[in-house]
């Protein structure tokens, strides 16, 4: 797994072959809004990154995540 999945598993408390791009924060019972403070702060962390409000209210998905951080230059896009 990459380091994304790793860190999205972590803070979700999931396994990390449960992160699909489909994940997403209405349909996950652990994904909450304390959850994606946490989420985002890791991502920051990790990836030296630092996120604009815009992007933090679109990471509503794995998918979105992943192309915001592409966007910004932090995660090569799939």
């Amino acid at each position: 797994m990459d380091k994304l999945a790793r860190i999205i598993a972590e803070a979700l408390r999931m396994r990390e072959d449960q992160i699909t791009p489909n994940i997403a924060i209405h349909e996950t019972p652990t994904w909450n809004s304390l959850t994606h403070i946490e989420l985002i702060i890791m991502i920051e962390e990790a990836f030296q990154v630092q996120l604009q409000e815009d992007d933090i209210v679109a990471m509503r998905s794995v998918g979105a995540i992943r192309n915001i951080l592409a966007k910004r230059g932090a995660l090569q896009s799939k």
